[in-house]
């Protein structure tokens, strides 16, 4: 009876041991594939004025950046002030076009549980003597382009670091378990 017990035990922990893996957000790197392996490590200026904020439940798994940058061009501004209004973000600061940003790393988040992948931009504002470690959720799938198995089907808007828009597609892996 003990050992009937003890195979129960074991198979309900490495149940919930594949199920917690399985349903985790799991992280990639990605800092040396393009378009980031141009920027990373690089103390790059800001084109554009910018601004700080502080989301209440934050979309990346890396604590220690806890800030959010956003710029006019990114795809979320237009919706700032209603997540302001609703409490998602707190503005912290704006910082003006000329601003030092250096981008430490590139990583690809996908939720386990929906399977989204998300990709950021991970680095250290430097303004008035004080830094300041943000995230900058930077890349969106072309949809129909996944669909149709196309690996190339990641563009990115323009960044605030950058003078133009790169208008190719590039191909990022998938985030790993692990």
């Amino acid at each position: 009876m003990g050992i009937i017990v003890l195979v129960g035990i074991a198979g309900m922990l490495i149940f919930g041991f594949f199920l917690y893996f399985s349903i985790k957000t799991k992280s990639t790197d990605i800092s040396r594939l393009s378009p980031f392996s141009e920027w990373t490590g690089k103390t790059l200026t800001l084109e554009l004025e910018t601004v700080l904020l502080k989301e209440k439940l934050s979309l990346h798994a890396d604590k220690s950046y806890p800030y959010l940058l956003l710029d006019s061009l990114h795809p979320e501004w237009p919706y700032i002030e209603e997540r302001i209004q609703l409490g998602d973000y707190s503005l912290e600061k704006k910082f003006p076009a000329g601003t030092k940003f250096h981008m430490g790393k590139a990583v690809q988040f996908t939720g386990g549980v929906s399977g989204y992948s998300t990709p950021f931009v991970f680095g250290t504002i430097s303004y008035k003597g004080e830094n300041y470690n943000v995230a900058y959720k930077w890349g969106t799938m072309d949809i129909a382009k996944y669909l149709d198995k196309v690996k190339a089907c990641w563009q990115f808007p323009q960044a605030p670091w950058q003078s133009a828009r790169d208008t190719a597609f590039y191909a990022l892996p998938e985030a790993k378990w692990w």
